[in-house]
């Protein structure tokens, strides 16, 4: 992994700026795979899609605020703990932004949830609180977004899977044509409905 000159944001209600990390090259040696999606990759790491302003406090999506490049390296990568994540969720929706953000976001936020709980080297136990609101940002997820393809349906049953709705999961998994998935994504679907049938909801690891 070599990095890069760092890039510059701005944050757009105050206008402040900080520098964050860039990669000039790097791969996906000893990247782990997760069944929310989610790929660790010590040799590719990358910011925070949504930024915490230092000064404000606001959040705000990184791409979008992007301002000049740095003189030198940066290591900051700006991410946020679940309980930030929450609030930047509610912030920006509040302000009204596209279907295709707010599921990103969502999306976000639901392998931020995993993380914090499930994925952290420090131990945290979810309240009720976080449960619900995961769970909400699921359905919210899986209700707007087009699942088309056996393998987005198969993602779809691993959400409802780790929102503890084990009745939706089992649907999703029965409309899933297997002839369309090929065996690594057969060996998910196995996974997931045997997890299912245990109602185990905490997400796992992929080996494929």
């Amino acid at each position: 992994m070599t990095p890069g000159k760092a890039k510059i944001v701005k944050c757009p209600y105050c206008g402040t700026k900080k520098e964050l990390f860039t990669m000039a090259s790097g791969n996906t040696c000893g990247a782990t795979f997760w069944s929310d999606n989610k790929r660790i990759a010590p040799m590719l790491p990358m910011v925070s899609p949504v930024q915490k302003c230092p000064n404000c406090g606001k959040y705000y999506e990184e791409y979008k605020n992007w301002c000049g490049e740095g003189d030198s390296y940066s290591s900051a990568f700006g991410e946020l703990t679940f309980p930030e994540w929450k609030e930047a969720y509610v912030q920006i929706q509040a302000e009204g932004v596209d279907d295709r953000t707010l599921n990103n976001l969502r999306f976000w936020l639901i392998q931020s949830y995993n993380d914090y709980f499930y994925r952290s080297k420090k131990v945290h136990k979810p309240s009720d609180e976080d449960f619900e609101f995961f769970a909400k940002t699921v359905v919210e997820l899986n209700d707007s977004f087009n699942f088309n393809s056996a393998v987005d349906l198969l993602m779809k049953a691993e959400l409802y899977r780790e929102a503890n709705k084990m009745q939706e999961c089992r649907q999703v998994l029965d409309s899933i044509p297997l002839d369309q998935l090929n065996e690594d994504h057969k060996s998910i679907f196995d996974s997931i409905k045997l997890r299912m049938e245990k109602n185990d909801h905490v997400v796992f690891q992929l080996y494929v």
